[in-house]
């Protein structure tokens, strides 16, 4: 795991090194074992800040570049299945100088050029300057475990890995993008490429780009998960043996490493499975953060953390934030974040990712993922009961103007209209069109990406609802929010996470998989949970799901004038929110909203100072 940036001019000129080492710079805290910008062609320099996992020798540095310097590349990543695909080239005629994955995938693109993404199993983002073909090859992983940012204007190709990394450049103008912004306050993320700045662009998940010397680009899919349809032909035995086979490959490539890999342990089913076949073997390190107070609801998940390493035989190495360490990031918490995305839980995770790296370790194996892939939440189960039971009429293309969730979702559902747009739901977008002080299209791509996407799916025979709500959070709530907080708030600690569950053969798996044999609805998990019979004690699998959270609400009401004083310099400076709504939503007593809108001022505020 690493840092990449790079930069490219199209009109031939040098490329100025304080320029590139800004960007080294800036993603330091992702690779603090070797950093290093390469000029490899007087308009192209690349970067990379290495996390040293895989073949610890300098061999294995970037940028890396074949003999003939045809060929430089920018890896972000694993490859797991790299000594496979060593061995393949290898009987092609390839020699290799190191023992590390980057050679390979380089080698692979050689040779197999795009449809070498086909056959990689792993979590990625590269950038490969190909002289022998004259572009750029831009890529990231299928389910979009890794990022990968970028900007064309002013005759520059700029990229990273981080946001950050780009708006803090020269090259790059921080330009606000307010169908974006809407919605990030729809989805809590931006999807389908975009950011909250509109010169800044992300390589979607399963996406290859290729830009040429002029600066043309060219976007494909390589991979998406609605290709997938509906196979009927398997048993419930045979889909817990496949399963079971494929979990148990996963976690064991995912075991490849030179340096010590742990676990983060939450003590539910999923991180509790993953550290049962992790740790079958060997004994392991695994974490837990809860928080030194008791708050109405939640009371964390050490005991629970406890109780499952107690059962699986690993070591829980255990930390309770206190409000006064909260404090001390909440003002720099939407810069660490990097993305616009509102989760809060990114705020454990920064912590957990210190904890982590403190006690020497630099990978751990999580279990994200698995909820949205098998069913794991109660209010997915009560959607689904409320979807079936729930006449339909004909299809209507109004837009409903319920402020109200229950409203909007219940005519959505009758008028066969798009009723789950995503598994982070902010604020619907009645209630935004109040909120704001513009009026937006509602035709917007970007604001209407999930409906054009139920559009196109509620066409298709194979059709299902609980299929739906898999397919659009592969699509938004996983890559863009889930992934994106455990990749930029544990690399904040230089901290490597691996997600077994999102091993795209897994994902593929489940997708095929008819509905009376992953959903059912009277309770989360039954598949994983009739796997998770073979490896567990049913102790942890019948315990109460109490979800991995950050105390938001609480923190926010000791303090309240520091995150509404936020917000009302954001709007004073950008005019954003119609004010009497605003102040109406403020005083409302939906704290959790109030987070929102917090989170989404101070990132902009944060992106204005350079």
């Amino acid at each position: 795991m690493c840092g990449i940036g790079g930069i490219v001019s199209f009109n031939n000129s040098e490329i100025d090194q304080k320029l590139s080492d800004d960007i080294k710079n800036s993603l330091n805290h992702r690779g603090p074992d070797h950093s290093l910008t390469k000029k490899i062609h007087q308009n192209c320099t690349f970067v990379h800040s290495r996390l040293a996992i895989i073949d610890l020798n300098p061999r294995s540095n970037q940028p890396f570049s074949t003999d003939d310097n045809k060929y430089h590349i920018v890896f972000n990543g694993e490859i797991f299945n790299y000594k496979e695909l060593r061995s393949e080239l290898s009987s092609l005629g390839y020699k290799f100088k190191s023992e590390g994955d980057t050679e390979v995938l380089l080698a692979g693109y050689q040779h197999f050029g795009e449809a070498i993404l086909n056959k990689l199993i792993g979590q990625f983002a590269f950038v490969i300057a190909d002289y022998n073909k004259n572009h750029y090859f831009m890529a990231r992983d299928r389910i979009g475990l890794k990022p990968l940012y970028f900007s064309i204007s002013n005759q520059y190709l700029v990229f990273s890995s981080e946001f950050n990394a780009l708006n803090a450049s020269d090259l790059v103008n921080f330009s606000p993008n307010k169908e974006a912004y809407v919605s990030y306050l729809r989805h809590l993320a931006v999807p389908n490429g975009s950011t909250g700045n509109e010169n800044i662009q992300k390589v979607q998940p399963g996406e290859f780009i290729v830009v040429d010397l002029e600066g043309n680009l060219k976007k494909e899919l390589y991979w998406d998960p609605f290709d997938y349809v509906t196979e009927k032909d398997i048993t419930r035995t045979e889909a817990v043996d496949r399963l079971d086979e494929l979990l148990k490959s996963s976690v064991e490539y995912r075991k490849i490493s030179d340096v010590e890999v742990g676990l983060y342990l939450s003590g539910g089913l999923d991180s509790t499975l993953i550290g049962s076949l992790l740790a079958a073997d060997t004994k392991i390190k695994s974490f837990n953060v809860d928080y030194d107070e008791i708050f109405d609801g939640y009371r964390g998940e050490y005991q629970e953390a406890k109780f499952s390493a107690d059962q699986i035989e690993v070591d829980l190495i255990h930390k309770s934030i206190s409000f006064e360490e909260f404090k001390s990031i909440i003002s720099d918490y939407s810069f660490l974040q990097d993305d616009l995305i509102g989760d809060e839980v990114g705020i454990p995770l920064y912590f957990l990712g210190k904890l982590t790296k403190s006690n020497g370790l630099k990978v751990v194996q999580v279990g994200e993922g698995a909820d949205e892939l098998f069913y794991g939440y109660e209010h997915w189960l009560r959607f689904a009961k409320l979807y079936k039971s729930t006449p339909k009429m004909q299809k209507s293309t109004a837009k409903n103007n319920f402020k109200s969730h229950r409203a909007n979702l219940l005519l959505n559902i009758i008028q066969n209209n798009n009723p789950f747009p995503g598994g982070a739901l902010g604020f619907n977008l009645a209630q935004i069109k109040q909120l704001v002080e513009f009026d937006f299209a509602n035709n917007s791509n970007l604001i209407n990406y999930s409906d054009n996407l139920w559009e196109n799916y509620l066409s298709r025979e194979d059709f299902s609802i609980t299929k739906w709500m898999t397919l659009i959070d592969l699509k938004i709530r996983l890559p863009e929010l889930l992934l994106m907080r455990m990749d930029k708030l544990s690399m904040q600690s230089g901290v490597e996470a691996r997600v077994p569950f999102l091993d795209h053969r897994i994902v593929e798996f489940v997708l095929s998989l008819p509905e009376n044999i992953i959903f059912d609805l009277k309770r989360t998990k039954p598949l994983l949970k009739e796997l998770s019979t073979r490896h567990i004690p049913e102790k942890v699998l019948n315990r109460k799901k109490q979800g991995f959270r950050a105390p938001i609400s609480n923190w926010i009401q000791r303090d309240p004038d520091y995150f509404f004083d936020r917000i009302y310099e954001f709007n004073s400076s950008y005019n954003f929110f119609n004010k009497k709504e605003l102040n109406k939503t403020l005083k409302g007593g939906d704290v959790q909203k109030i987070w929102y809108i917090y989170n989404l001022s101070s990132w902009h505020l944060s992106r204005m100072v350079k």
